[in-house]
């Protein structure tokens, strides 16, 4: 804890994200967006004349800060653990965009290294903090629905064919980005799955490589079943125009949440993110009545929402909502996935 009312991070990884995440932390009241740092000295340069932050020529030169309170890592999946220990070590606090990790092993270690260090660790898993997810959660606990029955969901786009061979983090194994769109994009439904309706038990998964040049999976199947016996499916693919829904099935109603990406540059869609409520819908279709009901919605800004959150996890000392676990349970799905893609069999999710 802290009596400060406001904390300073650094942004690690200046690609293509780096910019949503900068403009969110300019309208933030909790954080200064201090420094940052890339590999690359163009990006890390043009990211600090962007954002008017300082920037360092090395991830240890980050460390040494005593004026940083906390990282955001934007980095390859395969360097969040190393990257996490080494912050934990320095005493610093860790935002680590999803996955946590592109295994199980990395995901423990990076919790039990923050934990022992007493720094927070929080993911970006925001899919959740729609306006639309939100409503779909308050419906089903208020009882809504009836009994829940399925839930299915897909998250597709075309962004595959903007992908090349020589392309490092795209090759499909733990050293790039294992399980493609699956592990890129689906992972933020595992995690609204597992926020929606609690823990899942098995998987069954179809892996497909068959449009796409970069050496991934461009389309995967998976159904799996909670333990409660509650069913679902999931679908992600890297070749399709852009799809991003959920829908909900109950005894008394079932529950539609569409959200529709616009057609814009690259660099301008990942902004769009943090105004993606106001192109989400959410219907409620009940028994025994013709058609649908759209639902009021909210709208807020997911992304500045979380980056807001760490700060408050800093300065209070209250574990964030996406935390670690939860963090390795949705990369429990995308292993599993993996796993029964590759045995033909149902697998089991490790956590």
């Amino acid at each position: 804890m802290t009596d400060k009312s406001t904390v300073n991070l650094a942004l690690i990884g200046t690609g293509a994200w780096s910019g949503s995440v900068g403009d969110a932390m300019m309208k933030s009241d909790k954080v200064n967006l201090v420094t940052c740092f890339d590999p690359i000295p163009e990006k890390r340069e043009a990211f600090s004349a962007r954002f008017g932050c300082e920037h360092e020529e090395s991830y240890e030169d980050v460390l040494k800060r005593d004026d940083i309170d906390g990282l955001h890592l934007a980095t390859p999946n395969h360097l969040h653990a190393q990257q996490t220990l080494l912050a934990a070590e320095h005493g610093k606090h860790v935002f680590v965009e999803k996955p946590i990790a592109n295994t199980i092993a990395d995901g423990k270690k990076m919790i039990e290294a923050c934990l022992k260090a007493g720094v927070v660790l929080m993911v970006g898993q925001h899919l959740r903090r729609l306006t639309g997810i939100r409503k779909l959660k308050e419906l089903i606990d208020a009882g809504t629905i009836g009994s829940p029955i399925q839930i299915e969901g897909n998250y597709s786009q075309n962004l595959g064919f903007a992908l090349t061979p020589e392309s490092f983090r795209w090759r499909g194994d733990d050293t790039g980005c294992p399980a493609g769109s699956l592990m890129t994009m689906g992972i933020h439904h595992a995690d609204v799955f597992n926020y929606l309706f609690g823990p899942i038990k098995t998987v069954f998964s179809y892996f497909n490589k068959l449009y796409i040049p970069a050496p991934v999976e461009d389309v995967t199947t998976t159904v799996f079943q909670y333990e409660t016996g509650v069913l679902g499916y999931l679908g992600s693919n890297y070749a399709s125009p852009k799809a991003v829904w959920f829908y909900v099935y109950g005894t008394e109603a079932n529950l539609l949440c569409t959200i529709t990406p616009p057609e814009l540059p690259f660099e301008e869609y990942l902004l769009w993110w943090q105004q993606v409520d106001q192109d989400t819908d959410v219907q409620i279709f009940e028994k025994g009545k013709t058609g649908s009901t759209k639902v009021p919605l909210t709208l807020g800004n997911p992304i500045l929402e979380e980056i807001d959150e760490f700060a408050d996890c800093i300065l209070t000392g209250t574990p964030p909502e996406t935390d670690g676990e939860g963090a390795l349970s949705a990369l429990s799905f995308i292993r599993a996935a993996i796993e029964s893609s590759q045995t033909g069999r149902q697998a089991m999710l490790a956590v």
